[in-house]
Protein backbone atom coordinates (compact mmCIF):
# COMPACT_ATOMS: atom_id res chain seq x y z
CA UNK A 1 0.00 0.00 0.00
CA UNK A 2 1.84 3.06 -1.25
CA UNK A 3 0.70 6.12 1.33
CA UNK A 4 -1.03 9.30 0.03
CA UNK A 5 0.70 12.65 -0.14
CA UNK A 6 -1.18 14.14 2.43
CA UNK A 7 -0.26 10.90 5.15
CA UNK A 8 3.42 12.09 4.64
CA UNK A 9 3.10 15.72 5.12
CA UNK A 10 1.34 14.69 8.36
CA UNK A 11 3.94 12.20 9.41
CA UNK A 12 6.70 14.81 8.39
CA UNK A 13 5.09 17.47 10.33
CA UNK A 14 4.29 15.14 13.34
CA UNK A 15 8.49 14.03 13.61
CA UNK A 16 9.22 17.81 13.20
CA UNK A 17 6.87 18.52 16.13
CA UNK A 18 8.44 15.68 18.24
CA UNK A 19 11.80 16.85 17.26
CA UNK A 20 11.53 20.83 18.15
CA UNK A 21 9.55 19.60 21.65
CA UNK A 22 12.55 17.09 22.26
CA UNK A 23 14.91 19.57 21.16
CA UNK A 24 15.02 21.32 24.43
CA UNK A 25 15.39 18.82 26.65
CA UNK A 26 18.79 17.99 25.24
CA UNK A 27 21.45 20.12 25.68
CA UNK A 28 23.88 21.22 22.90
CA UNK A 29 27.56 20.88 23.10
CA UNK A 30 29.50 23.94 24.05
CA UNK A 31 31.36 25.50 21.47
CA UNK A 32 34.86 24.86 21.79
CA UNK A 33 36.89 28.27 22.71
CA UNK A 34 40.25 26.88 23.50
CA UNK A 35 42.47 24.00 22.33
CA UNK A 36 45.99 22.65 23.27
CA UNK A 37 48.91 22.67 20.43
CA UNK A 38 50.60 19.49 21.76
CA UNK A 39 54.21 17.99 19.99
CA UNK A 40 56.04 15.01 20.22
CA UNK A 41 58.76 15.71 21.26
CA UNK A 42 57.23 18.62 23.65
CA UNK A 43 58.90 21.74 23.86
CA UNK A 44 58.57 22.84 19.83
CA UNK A 45 57.87 26.19 19.08
CA UNK A 46 54.44 26.97 17.44
CA UNK A 47 53.63 29.93 15.09
CA UNK A 48 50.31 30.39 13.94
CA UNK A 49 50.46 32.53 10.72
CA UNK A 50 53.93 33.94 11.05
CA UNK A 51 53.65 34.52 14.58
CA UNK A 52 54.85 32.94 17.55
CA UNK A 53 52.22 32.05 20.15
CA UNK A 54 54.65 29.47 22.55
CA UNK A 55 56.05 26.38 23.11
CA UNK A 56 54.49 23.31 23.21
CA UNK A 57 52.26 22.17 25.06
CA UNK A 58 50.25 25.56 24.43
CA UNK A 59 46.93 26.69 25.13
CA UNK A 60 45.77 28.57 22.79
CA UNK A 61 42.04 30.49 22.76
CA UNK A 62 40.86 30.56 19.24
CA UNK A 63 39.03 34.04 19.46
CA UNK A 64 42.82 35.71 20.06
CA UNK A 65 44.84 33.52 17.81
CA UNK A 66 42.29 31.46 14.95
CA UNK A 67 39.95 34.66 14.89
CA UNK A 68 37.38 34.07 12.23
CA UNK A 69 37.70 35.94 8.51
CA UNK A 70 36.39 36.08 5.07
CA UNK A 71 38.93 33.89 3.34
CA UNK A 72 38.58 32.58 -0.18
CA UNK A 73 38.14 28.62 -1.46
CA UNK A 74 40.64 26.61 -0.56
CA UNK A 75 41.45 22.97 -1.93
CA UNK A 76 39.49 20.58 0.95
CA UNK A 77 36.66 23.13 0.29
CA UNK A 78 33.51 21.05 -0.83
CA UNK A 79 30.19 22.63 -2.20
CA UNK A 80 29.23 25.85 -3.52
CA UNK A 81 30.63 29.13 -2.86
CA UNK A 82 33.72 31.69 -3.40
CA UNK A 83 33.69 33.12 -0.20
CA UNK A 84 33.73 31.84 3.43
CA UNK A 85 34.03 33.67 6.82
CA UNK A 86 35.30 31.17 8.99
CA UNK A 87 38.70 30.65 11.06
CA UNK A 88 41.70 29.77 8.44
CA UNK A 89 45.09 30.00 9.41
CA UNK A 90 48.95 27.81 8.82
CA UNK A 91 50.48 26.61 11.73
CA UNK A 92 54.24 25.80 11.77
CA UNK A 93 55.46 23.45 14.55
CA UNK A 94 59.55 23.91 14.87
CA UNK A 95 62.41 22.39 17.01
CA UNK A 96 65.76 21.76 16.74
CA UNK A 97 67.05 18.50 15.41
CA UNK A 98 63.61 17.93 14.16
CA UNK A 99 61.64 18.08 10.60
CA UNK A 100 59.21 21.15 10.95
CA UNK A 101 55.72 20.47 10.45
CA UNK A 102 53.28 22.71 8.74
CA UNK A 103 49.61 22.75 7.78
CA UNK A 104 46.22 24.73 7.24
CA UNK A 105 43.62 24.74 9.76
CA UNK A 106 40.23 25.59 9.36
CA UNK A 107 36.98 25.86 11.88
CA UNK A 108 36.79 22.26 11.23
CA UNK A 109 40.24 21.33 12.49
CA UNK A 110 39.47 22.96 15.89
CA UNK A 111 37.05 21.79 17.61
CA UNK A 112 39.55 19.29 19.85
CA UNK A 113 43.63 19.72 20.70
CA UNK A 114 45.78 19.43 17.69
CA UNK A 115 48.83 16.91 18.64
CA UNK A 116 51.73 16.50 16.11
CA UNK A 117 54.18 13.69 16.02
CA UNK A 118 57.61 15.81 14.90
CA UNK A 119 60.23 13.44 12.83
CA UNK A 120 63.72 14.06 14.32
CA UNK A 121 67.08 13.15 12.92
CA UNK A 122 69.66 11.04 14.61
CA UNK A 123 71.53 14.47 15.69
CA UNK A 124 68.03 14.95 18.00
CA UNK A 125 69.35 14.09 21.37
CA UNK A 126 66.12 14.49 23.77
CA UNK A 127 66.89 16.54 27.22
CA UNK A 128 68.46 13.87 29.98
CA UNK A 129 65.88 12.96 32.68
CA UNK A 130 66.81 12.42 36.01
CA UNK A 131 66.40 9.35 37.33
CA UNK A 132 66.37 8.10 40.80
CA UNK A 133 68.90 5.42 40.14
CA UNK A 134 70.94 7.52 38.58
CA UNK A 135 70.66 10.42 41.41
CA UNK A 136 71.80 7.88 43.72
CA UNK A 137 74.77 6.04 41.95
CA UNK A 138 75.86 9.67 41.59
CA UNK A 139 75.36 10.53 44.84
CA UNK A 140 77.25 6.88 45.88
CA UNK A 141 80.09 7.79 43.78
CA UNK A 142 80.75 10.95 46.04
CA UNK A 143 80.28 9.59 49.23
CA UNK A 144 82.85 6.89 48.35
CA UNK A 145 85.27 9.97 46.83
CA UNK A 146 84.52 12.01 50.01
CA UNK A 147 85.31 8.53 52.26
CA UNK A 148 88.44 7.76 50.00
CA UNK A 149 89.77 11.44 50.46
CA UNK A 150 89.32 10.91 54.26
CA UNK A 151 91.41 8.02 54.11
CA UNK A 152 94.55 9.75 52.89
CA UNK A 153 94.03 12.49 55.19
CA UNK A 154 94.06 9.76 57.77
CA UNK A 155 97.00 8.27 56.39
CA UNK A 156 98.64 11.41 56.72
CA UNK A 157 98.86 11.50 52.42
CA UNK A 158 97.58 15.00 52.13
CA UNK A 159 97.58 18.08 54.35
CA UNK A 160 94.24 19.45 55.82
CA UNK A 161 94.25 22.43 53.34
CA UNK A 162 94.47 19.86 50.67
CA UNK A 163 91.78 17.81 52.40
CA UNK A 164 89.86 20.68 52.45
CA UNK A 165 90.41 21.96 48.95
CA UNK A 166 89.71 18.76 47.33
CA UNK A 167 86.58 17.71 49.73
CA UNK A 168 85.18 21.42 48.53
CA UNK A 169 85.72 20.73 44.76
CA UNK A 170 83.65 17.56 45.55
CA UNK A 171 80.83 18.94 47.10
CA UNK A 172 80.47 21.53 44.26
CA UNK A 173 79.53 19.05 41.94
CA UNK A 174 76.44 17.91 43.59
Amino acid sequence: MIPNRRGVRESAFLALCCMAALSGCASLPEPVSSITINSDPPGAQVFVSGKNIGTTPVLVELDKVFPRHWTGRIKSDVGPGFAFYRRLATVTIKKTGCKPYTDQFTGKNLKQNITVNLSCGPQYLPPPQATPAATESRGTKIEQRLQELLELKNKGLITDQEYHTQQQRILNQL
